[in-house]
This record gives structure tokens, sequence and C-alpha cells, in this order.
């Protein structure tokens, strides 16, 4: 398969898991669980891993940026990398690692 093909399948496979992500929230809230997901991502493990893959996300997405050729497509992926960038940032400061 060439490297579009791979990548386009990549980016419907983070699509659909995106999806479900969400998804998987509105159940645990549905079925009265909305805590659940709380403690489970205050586990030291789980809350270190999180940010980390965070900070990869913006790794890579930044290095896309020399692929990207769009002027608005440039813009998304800065303010993507700057929001969660905020948001680890924010985490850190606030809850500690």
């Amino acid at each position: 398969m060439k490297r579009t093909g791979l990548a386009s399948v990549g980016a419907v496979v983070l699509a659909f898991l995106a999806s479900q992500h969400h998804n998987l929230h509105m159940l645990l809230l549905a079925f009265g669980l909305g805590s659940a997901g709380t403690s489970f991502i205050q586990a030291p493990g789980i809350r270190r891993a999180m940010l980390l893959l965070s900070l990869g996300m913006v790794a890579v997405s930044l290095v896309s940026l020399r692929r990207t050729a769009g002027t608005v497509m440039r813009g998304l992926i800065i303010a993507s990398a700057a929001v969660t960038l905020g948001l680890v940032t924010w985490s850190v400061l606030r809850l500690g690692l």
C-alpha cells in the first residue's frame, strides 16, 4: 500500500476511535457512572501516559507542518498544538505529575 493510502486509512481509523471515545463517556454517564472515568484517569500511570501521548501528538502535528501547504491548515495545526500545550501545562501545574 502506498504511503498516501496508509495515511488515508490511518485518518479514518483515528476518526472512528475518537468517536468511540465520546460514546464510551456518554454510556458511562447514561448508566450513572459519571465519576468512573474520573477515578480511572487519576491513576498515576494512566494520567502520565495520557499527558505523554498528548505531547507526542503535538510533536507529530508540528512535524507535519513542513508538508502542509494550506495557510488555513497550518493555522489549525498551530492552534491545536497551542491549546493542547496549554491544557497539558494547566494539568501539570494544577494536579502535578
